[in-house]
C-alpha cells in the first residue's frame, strides 16, 4: 500500500469513526429527524434544491428560539436540538 492509499484509509476511517460519535444522539430521537426531513421537504423546490437563504432563515429562527438570553452562543447540546424543533417551536 503506498502512501496515498494510506492517507485515503485513514481519512475514511476517521470519517467513519467520527459518523459513529453522532448517530446515537440523531438515533435517539427519529422524529426529530422527521421532523426536519420534513422541513426540507417543504423548502425544496421542484429540482429538489434548497435555496441557502431559506436554509439559513430556518436555522436562524430556530438558533434565536434556543438563545433564550440572547447570548450570541448556545451549548453543543442545545445547537442538536435545534434539529430536534419543529417550525412550530421556532
Amino acid at each position: 500500500m503506498n502512501v496515498k492509499h494510506a492517507v485515503r484509509a485513514m481519512s475514511l476511517a476517521a470519517m467513519l469513526g467520527l459518523a459513529c460519535l453522532s448517530v446515537p444522539v440523531l438515533a435517539a430521537d427519529g422524529d426529530a429527524m422527521q421532523s426536519f426531513a420534513t422541513d426540507m421537504n417543504k423548502m425544496a423546490n421542484k429540482e429538489g434544491m434548497i435555496s441557502k437563504k431559506d436554509f439559513m432563515s430556518m436555522m436562524e429562527k430556530r438558533w434565536n428560539a434556543m438563545d433564550k438570553q440572547k447570548k450570541g452562543m448556545l451549548t453543543k447540546e442545545d445547537v442538536m436540538k435545534i434539529f430536534a424543533m419543529d417550525n412550530k417551536g421556532a
